[in-house]
């Protein structure tokens, strides 16, 4: 598999959604049965034997070693992005979904939402070719259509390629833009905002990001637990880290731009949230947030 438009990162994040998903239905976070389908034989490998209780528990231990906070803050995410959409689909009208750079995200697949919602995936033209030959593979029933629109945001803008019909009066639009934004210079940052403010008021937001004092070499060594050993692994495959920012940073640009923050929070939020007791010595990556906001 190629790595040339972050498929090791997004590997990787199938990955833990796929260990996840071996655990019980009253234990796990999250159940993703079309992850497993991005990865390579070897990890495929592991998350079959996962499904044997104490092998899962190794693995995850393993996963600790060698990224501190790593898995715990992935699925945990993925868990509090789910729910956020989830209730803004039952509470706030939202009927249609746009991610970018979705990368292996299946959440058009395996969400159930109380209302029936339009998945647009926007994404690089050889990543979107990957993914559907990879989940057409294992899709063997019904499942929710998505509109898949080819950008390539390195190149191309937004606001240029993308389709009037997006923005019908019909639609109520969340736009989610998970674990990319770390790795795009802030131009294209800027161009996505441009874009969105064309959107009616309760347009709304998600994004992960990284916390500003991650890549600035903070002494804070809480904040950068597990930072350096990810950042050199996607260095390695090309995917380095470049795009940060801070919370104060956010609330500008949003107040800005006539947007309410609804949430911003960290690992340890999320894993406060989702483990509650169990999340005694779950350290690492608390410099990956998520915000929500809202366009008024």
């Amino acid at each position: 598999m190629s790595w040339k438009y972050g498929g090791r990162a997004a590997t990787f994040i199938a990955f833990f959604r796929a260990i996840e998903s071996t655990a019980p239905a009253t234990r796990r976070l999250l159940h993703d049965p079309f992850a497993a389908a991005f990865l390579r034989p070897w990890q495929q490998t592991v998350v079959s034997c996962c499904n044997a209780g104490f092998f899962r528990n190794m693995v995850k231990n393993l996963l600790q070693l060698r990224w501190a906070g790593g898995y715990t803050s992935v699925v945990t995410r993925t868990r509090r992005i789910d729910d956020i959409i989830k209730d803004a689909v039952s509470n706030n009208g939202i009927n249609q979904i746009i991610t970018l750079n979705a990368r292996f995200d299946t959440r058009a697949h395996r969400l159930r939402t109380s209302i029936p919602v339009n998945y647009v995936e926007i994404d690089h033209p050889e990543m979107q070719q990957l993914k559907q030959s990879k989940l057409y593979d294992v899709i063997d029933m019904p499942v929710s259509f998505v509109d898949y629109i080819a950008l390539d945001m390195e190149k191309e803008s937004l606001s240029e390629v993308l389709v009037n019909h997006l923005q019908k009066e019909h639609y109520k639009t969340l736009f989610l833009w998970e674990g990319i934004t770390s790795t795009l210079n802030p131009a294209i940052i800027n161009d996505f905002f441009r874009y969105v403010a064309r959107y009616p008021a309760g347009t709304q937001i998600i994004f992960s990001y990284i916390q500003s004092s991650a890549l600035k070499n903070s002494t804070d060594t809480a904040m950068l637990k597990g930072y350096n050993d990810v950042a050199r692994f996607l260095k390695n495959a090309g995917e380095d880290w470049n795009f940060s920012a801070n919370s104060d940073t956010w609330k500008n640009i949003f107040q800005n731009r006539n947007m309410l923050i609804h949430y911003d929070g960290n690992a340890n939020e999320f894993r406060h949230l989702y483990f509650k007791r169990q999340r005694s010595g779950m350290k690492g990556f608390e410099f990956c947030r998520i915000i929500h906001a809202e366009l008024h």
